[in-house]
């Protein structure tokens, strides 16, 4: 509660009108592009993964399109705008972006980039960090004592918990990573009642591919910077395939899992087609470069949009950023 409450009076703090348009000149002035970094947009279904209410996602929206000229990685250097430029970045493809989160950007006419992930595509499930956490947050507390992790289940706290059960799966080498997994969906998908993420289908993809940006979240979602450069290699490969093939257009976006990546992992990609590369790391990037580090955008108050639309940086006058203390 009292953490609550300190971060409600911090973000009315740093979300001052007179701040943030200090921060939008200097934006303009240096012609930086912003990236927000989104996942879920749903009503609460009880998941320990967190999503944005959808009421809560359209004023989100309105907000962020009367500060930023919100855009698309293929479009931005050819827009001359008063405002700062903003890409809305979404991971993993959850078909609550198709029931929710469309709609609305359908409303404000506003276009937004969607990286998938074509193993959740083909196998219909979501990554199993993120149906751990739905069933993290739905189920008994007996039934959590059976998931096969080490995990401490004590915890009151199921968000935490949820945290700390993805952190352990989606950082594991391949060999490791692929193991867990199978031993959990086996487990997992004995109790559907309390899994709740569904994920879009082949042909959401290509009808969303007419208006929105569809970017490669890699093949099967697993952190890079932990696996050999022939799994790397394979993954682009397959990724780049697995569009031409089945989606029927070129991607050009690549998007690495939990921002995860060696500094010669995203020269790879590079030279392999991928004209944008898309990390996380919450600061501005020379987006000239074709490499973007993302804002991750979890919100839950119009000031805390506010303050995290503009980075949570130190904004500096030759456009470089440094940590918000």
């Amino acid at each position: 509660m009292r953490n609550e409450l300190f971060k409600k009076i911090v973000f009315s703090i740093l979300a001052k009108q007179t701040r943030l348009e200090s921060r939008k000149k200097m934006l303009v002035r240096n012609n930086i592009v912003t990236v927000l970094n989104l996942h879920r947009v749903s009503p609460d279904t009880g998941s320990a993964y967190k999503a944005i209410c959808p009421s809560f996602f359209d004023k989100i929206i309105i907000y962020l399109k009367k500060e930023f000229h919100i855009c698309l990685f293929s479009d931005f250097e050819k827009i001359k705008a008063k405002k700062p430029k903003l890409i809305l970045s979404f991971d993993d493809g959850y078909k609550d972006f198709i029931d929710y989160a469309v709609p609305i950007l359908e409303k404000h006419n506003v276009r937004v980039n969607q990286n998938i992930i074509p193993y959740c595509i083909e196998t219909g499930l979501p990554p199993v960090n993120v149906l751990l956490q739905d069933f993290i947050g739905k189920a008994p507390i007996e039934l959590l004592k059976k998931i096969p992790l080490e995990i401490d289940t004590t915890t009151i706290d199921r968000y935490k918990l949820g945290a700390k059960a993805s952190f352990l799966i989606k950082y594991l080498p391949e060999i490791e990573f692929i193991s867990c997994r199978a031993k959990l969906l086996e487990f997992l998908l004995k109790y559907p009642e309390f899994l709740c993420a569904s994920v879009m289908t082949k042909k959401d993809v290509m009808q969303l591919s007419s208006i929105h940006e569809i970017g490669a979240h890699s093949f099967e979602h697993l952190s890079m910077e932990n696996q050999s450069e022939e799994y790397f290699l394979t993954d682009l490969k397959k990724c780049k395939n697995y569009f031409l093939e089945n989606l029927l257009f070129d991607c050009n976006i690549y998007c690495f899992p939990n921002g995860s990546a060696l500094a010669e992992q995203i020269i790879l990609a590079k030279h392999y087609g991928f004209q944008n590369v898309l990390l996380v790391g919450n600061k501005y990037s020379d987006a000239t470069s074709g490499i973007f580090n993302r804002f991750t955008f979890d919100v839950s108050s119009m000031n805390e949009v506010k303050y995290k639309s503009f980075g949570r940086r130190v904004l500096l006058a030759n456009g470089s950023s440094a940590l918000l203390s």
